[in-house]
């Protein structure tokens, strides 16, 4: 048992002075180490959590980029694999035509767009050749032709476009030559071109209804592919396949659906129904308002559009004249 030292009175008025000024000097030091351990763990905890921020981003940025890159690999391989079969691999009886209605939201027919592509020339440079026609009636009318020529793996082509409204007329020729170099030059007094060489992998926009059918055709999921548009300019489009529904073969009706952005300034966005050949049935476009495009027959359109029978009956001859003779 341990047994309490003995103090004289004197000797415990100086003790106890030495103890009443020893706590003074060890709180404030003990205040300072308090301090400087809290500082020094507040700073290692600053940098523990900027640590797992940077980390957190690598780890975010490293998942974005995988998205990313996996559809815009897998649009290169479909891109790659249409120039490897060509544009008439595509085209039926060396022919293929494409009309739609145009209806607003409240199902209303106002207007129309025809399409047709040809393998005309098989000995020429520029062997396939399409017009196209987009007609808007009403107070905000609204016409574009567009005449486009090209190789069968599009390494060169020539596209026009000239659109007409109630109060402008405008255009474009967009032309692909050589040297692997596109020159877009505005249809107007001063000419205003640029020029670009563009990525291996980009696609008219133009004929992304061939992209449509040939991702269908390899089972992609999601897309990317860099498209040039008719004033010229490059786009990236993202294409996702929704859903698909199975259909026996031959049936009409859509079986496939596709979500379409072109992620430029128009923040266009398209719905797709395709039927069971990759060809769109219809789509609805989201653009300033909902359109519904339906496709029909050229004796409907014209029908409904009267005004235009001239202008469509000369797109529709092209088809007919350039038909194989069996």
């Amino acid at each position: 048992m341990f047994a309490p030292a003995i103090v004289s009175p004197k000797q415990k008025v100086s003790n106890s002075s030495a103890q009443l000024q020893k706590p003074a000097s060890a709180i404030i030091i003990t205040a300072y180490m308090d301090n400087t351990h809290g500082e020094k763990k507040y700073e290692a905890d600053k940098i523990a959590l900027l640590g797992l921020f940077v980390v957190g981003l690598l780890i975010a940025h490293f998942i974005s980029s995988s998205r990313y890159t996996g559809p815009l690999k897998a649009g290169a391989e479909v891109v790659a694999e249409i120039k490897r079969r060509g544009i008439s691999s595509f085209l039926d009886n060396l022919g293929r035509q494409s009309f739609f209605l145009i209806k607003n939201a409240r199902g209303q027919a106002i207007g129309f767009t025809m399409d047709v592509f040809t393998d005309s020339l098989p000995e020429a440079d520029l062997n396939i050749q399409s017009a196209g026609f987009l007609y808007i009636r009403g107070r905000y009318s609204r016409q574009q032709v567009m005449s486009f020529q090209s190789d069968n793996s599009f390494d060169e082509f020539s596209w026009r476009s000239e659109t007409a409204g109630p109060r402008a007329r405008s255009g474009t020729h967009v032309l692909l030559g050589e040297d692997g170099v596109v020159t877009a030059t505005k249809l107007a007094r001063n000419g205003e071109k640029q020029s670009y060489k563009p990525d291996p992998a980009s696609i008219p926009e133009f004929l992304l209804d061939l992209v449509f059918t040939q991702m269908l055709e390899t089972g992609h999921t999601k897309i990317i592919v860099d498209t040039i548009n008719a004033d010229g300019a490059m786009v990236e489009v993202v294409i996702s396949r929704i859903k698909n529904k199975e259909s026996a073969p031959g049936r009409a009706e859509a079986v496939y659906e596709l979500k379409v952005d072109f992620l430029d300034n128009r923040r266009i966005s398209q719905r797709l129904y395709l039927d069971s050949h990759g060809r769109i049935s219809k789509m609805l476009l989201e653009h300033d308002g909902i359109y519904l495009f339906e496709r029909t027959s050229v004796e409907n359109i014209l029908k409904q559009f009267p005004e235009q029978a001239d202008l469509i009956s000369q797109k529709y001859k092209m088809l007919e004249q350039n038909q194989p003779q069996h």
